[in-house]
């Protein structure tokens, strides 16, 4: 026997809702119950109430006629229609279509996969569905196999209820299946259309493959950092199927379709297949065979089997039994020429069928080949730009090696220059050095010696003549002097530069206690070069507004690594988002709110100093320290990463607190804003970070 489950009522049950009669369980959730009921007309429907114990809150009673509000303004063939609600009863209840009809988990669970066609079938009307739901404003949050049910006619989308208008911010990852939710999602960033866009493609991946799209090698929490990378394993998936569903999986939200562009490409995809809305013509039969089952029972109760095992009725069947097919009629009898007809009618059919099918093959085959072509054509010019970009990066490679090799021959250049300089000033010193000594030792070198006179007497000789002896002996000397000097500076070996020759030559001068060396006024500057930026000043330079940073707080005024270090945005280490990159060392123009700060950088030449302002980037599970005073939280380091299982904190700090929920910060918020769920008794409190854009809901860990 197969059909919907549906379980007995309890004790604690009512027994009607408004004008709606009772008769089992569908469904139980943390915070509410679906109950199977039939109106005072005979219509079954789908009761939704709140669990609650005593009286409903006034938070729970707001949220659910929200959902009464969202989901009397859809109505769309592709979704459930609401038939009646009472939000302000004493138990609020909202009664919508019953669709007696299996989830797509469930088919594909026990029925297997569906072939290309089929999945596009299904695409084309859940997309419709999401059309509708988006023109009004409601985005879903939740879309997945088990939301989605399929009854023949085409594929109902359901459980909206948890979806919230485009102003209504607050969202939870607990509201979605992992396996099936936006990579924005899972890191508790806001949803938006293209999360449903990514939900819907990972739901139409598990029809084609039966699993989702990521590998199933780790535990909930390492699928949930997958998830949150768009880590994607799609091996497998068909290439009919590949055009259609991978652009839905982009990891950036603004790369995916929007649903009408998605369902125009559905329904493009079955162009010239034949116009049928009926699942027969789409669905193996296997997968009709287990929709018709149910169907069997949804008739079944509308008739009134399922009040009980005490039911006068002879196929009465109680709640908690699964209801089977109803067997079908014996075979009418007619006439032989009648069916021999019908035979022949149903023999063209068939051939008429053959033919169609040929053709599609053909088309097929055909729009294979052309995809194929495009492809390729694509392929080519793909590698055509990896390889312009390839010499376009040799090319910068190798221009700044020829700058750096330069700077290198320059800075040699230079230090061969004075190098050579020094020398010939020391060799022109000694040398000038040797002569004057030389002199010293032989006042009257450099005078032609006299012929031996006879003897004679000698008288003194005049006064005036010694003394012009003497001055004509220092004149000499003089001259002698200036001529080895001059001789000196012109001499080719002395080790000046040729371009730097004239005023700008080495001279030296003698002095009464020896020889000092100078170099002349007139000396032209060597090359000016340039300073040039190392490694940690190009690491801070090569930062940009909008870049992430893996860095973030240490904990003990530091930040966590030395240099900034640039990832995706959307990587789970992506810690800090920069704000601006302004030359210069001084973070007062930096804002200095919550979840706000500032990194300098002296640099190695004053031209090279940054000062890079940056706020941090917050995500669900991630911890920091406060210091606790009372009931308050004071002097929170959100500028921190702590692991969630430290034991120590830094001096100043004696807890840690976890982020339980990130969203838009609003005006006011109502008690118990943080908690998951009305029986919550955690403690939270709130920041509001990032210039007061954003509240953060944290416990203490």
């Amino acid at each position: 026997m197969t059909g919907a489950r549906v379980e007995p009522l309890g004790s604690g049950d009512p027994a009607t809702l408004g004008t709606y009669e009772l008769l089992g369980r569908l469904a139980s959730g943390g915070m509410g119950r679906i109950y199977l009921a039939r109106s005072s007309g005979g219509q079954l429907a789908a009761v939704k109430t709140l669990l609650a114990e005593g009286v409903v809150s006034d938070i729970d009673r707001r949220r659910f006629t929200r959902e009464v509000e969202l989901a009397q303004r859809i109505d769309s063939t592709f979704t459930a229609r609401v038939r009646n609600a009472d939000p302000r009863a004493d138990r609020p209840w909202m009664a919508i279509d019953y669709i007696a009809a299996p989830s797509l988990s469930e088919l594909v669970r026990t029925a297997g996969v569906l072939p290309g066609s089929a999945v596009r079938w299904l695409a084309a009307g859940t997309a419709e569905a999401l059309v509708t739901l988006h023109r009004e404003g409601i985005i879903h949050r939740d879309l997945k196999p088990q939301n989605i049910l399929l009854p023949l006619a085409g594929p109902r989308v359901i459980d909206f209820g948890i979806s919230h208008a485009n102003d209504i911010t607050r969202t939870s990852l607990t509201l979605g299946t992992i396996a099936f939710t936006s990579p924005e999602q899972a890191r508790g960033e806001p949803s938006t259309e293209a999360s449903d866009v990514y939900s819907l493609g990972a739901t139409l991946f598990h029809l084609a493959l039966g699993r989702p799209p990521y590998r199933a090698d780790s535990d909930t929490l390492g699928l949930l950092a997958r998830v949150q990378r768009g880590e994607l394993d799609l091996d497998g998936l068909p290439k009919e199927l590949a055009t259609l569903i991978r652009p839905c999986l982009a990891t950036d939200p603004r790369q995916r379709p929007v649903p009408a562009e998605m369902l125009a490409r559905f329904r493009q995809s079955l162009a010239g297949l034949p116009v049928s809305q009926g699942g027969r013509r789409w669905l193996p039969q296997r997968w009709t065979d287990l929709i018709t089952e149910y169907e069997s029972q949804g008739r079944h109760l509308a008739r009134g089997a399922g009040r009980g095992a005490g039911s006068t009725d002879p196929e009465g069947l109680t709640v908690d039994q699964r209801t089977g097919v109803v067997p079908p009629p014996d075979d009418t009898r007619i006439y032989t020429q009648e069916r021999e007809r019908a035979e022949r009618e149903q023999a063209q059919r068939e051939q008429a069928r053959l033919v169609q099918e040929r053709l599609r093959e053909q088309e097929w085959q055909q729009e294979l080949e052309r995809r194929k072509a495009e492809e390729e054509r694509r392929k080519k010019a793909e590698k055509k730009e990896r390889e312009r970009a390839e010499r376009e990066r040799v090319r910068r490679e190798q221009a700044e090696t020829e700058r750096k090799q330069e700077q290198e021959r320059l800075k040699a250049a230079k230090k061969e220059r004075e190098r050579a300089e020094q020398t010939a000033r020391a060799r022109a010193a000694q040398h000038t050095a040797r002569q004057a000594r030389a002199q010293a030792s032989s006042p009257s070198a450099g005078v032609p010696p006299r012929a031996p006179r006879p003897a004679r007497t000698p008288t003194p000789p005049p006064p005036s003549t010694s003394k012009k002896s003497s001055s004509v002996v220092g004149v000499i000397v003089a001259l002698a002097v200036l001529a080895l000097i001059l001789w000196l500076a012109n001499r080719p070996d002395t080790g000046s530069d040729p371009e730097n020759t004239g005023s700008g030559s080495s001279t030296a001068t003698a002095t009464a206690t020896g020889i000092s060396t100078g170099t002349g006024t007139g000396d032209e500057p060597g090359p000016t070069l340039e300073p040039t930026p190392d490694e940690e000043d190009e690491a801070f330079g090569a930062v940009s507004s909008g870049d992430c940073l893996t860095a973030y707080d240490d904990g003990y005024g530091d930040w966590s690594t030395e240099t900034p270090e640039a990832v995706d945005c959307d990587a789970s280490d992506a810690y800090l988002r920069v704000t601006s990159a302004d030359s210069g060392v001084s973070g007062s123009d930096c804002p200095d709110g919550s979840g706000e700060s500032y990194w300098t950088h002296s640099g190695s030449e004053p031209e090279f100093s940054t000062t890079l302002c940056v706020e941090r980037q917050f995500r669900v599970g991630e911890c920091f320290v406060a210091k606790r005073e009372g009931d308050r939280m004071a002097d929170a380091r959100l500028m921190t990463v702590w692991s969630c299982g430290k034991d120590t904190v830094p001096q100043g700090y004696d807890v840690i607190l976890q982020i339980t929920g990130r969203w838009r910060a609003e005006s006011t918020y109502p008690p118990g804003y943080c908690s998951e769920s009305s029986t919550d008794q955690e403690d939270y409190w709130r920041f509001e970070v990032n210039d007061d854009r954003t509240v953060l809901c944290v416990k203490w860990v």
